[in-house]
């Protein structure tokens, strides 16, 4: 065999071997990623549980409030979970990262109430509690 032929052959496996050592490499990171989302949804999932279990549907805002105060939980008033026509509160719980056109999505628990649009009397009743993902900085 010749010089060059023998060089040829050693080129061609040290660049096969290295792009298999990188698919390797690859391929756990992205076992990884999924394995650490699962685990994220699963505290996302017993989150919820914890407040449906703690506040059942029909408890009025003002105690739903109340109770997530006592807590030390920050919340914000949001319009229109679900495309619903009430109001809501939400509370962070965590954050995933999105696609090339956003920077990710803010994970939320979300309360919705029976109330109108607008309303922020204490005694509207909580229709339903659930995990929302909003985008955050999309284009």
């Amino acid at each position: 065999m010749k010089r060059w032929q023998a060089a040829t052959i050693f080129f061609i496996c040290t660049v096969l071997a290295c792009i298999g050592v990188w698919l390797f490499e690859h391929n756990n990171e992205q076992r990884e990623k999924q394995r650490a989302a699962a685990q994220r949804q699963l505290i996302y999932e017993s989150t919820l549980h914890s407040y449906n279990a703690t506040l059942a549907n029909g408890t009025a805002r003002g105690l739903v409030e109340d109770y997530l105060r006592k807590r030390g939980v920050e919340f914000n008033k949001i319009c229109c979970l679900d495309q619903s026509k009430s109001d809501a509160e939400i509370t962070k719980i965590g954050y995933e990262l999105g696609p090339w056109y956003c920077d990710g999505y803010e994970v939320y628990i979300g309360f919705q109430f029976s109330g109108p649009l607008g309303s922020e009397d204490p005694n509207d009743a909580l229709k339903k509690i659930s995990i929302v993902s909003l985008p955050d900085n999309c284009l």
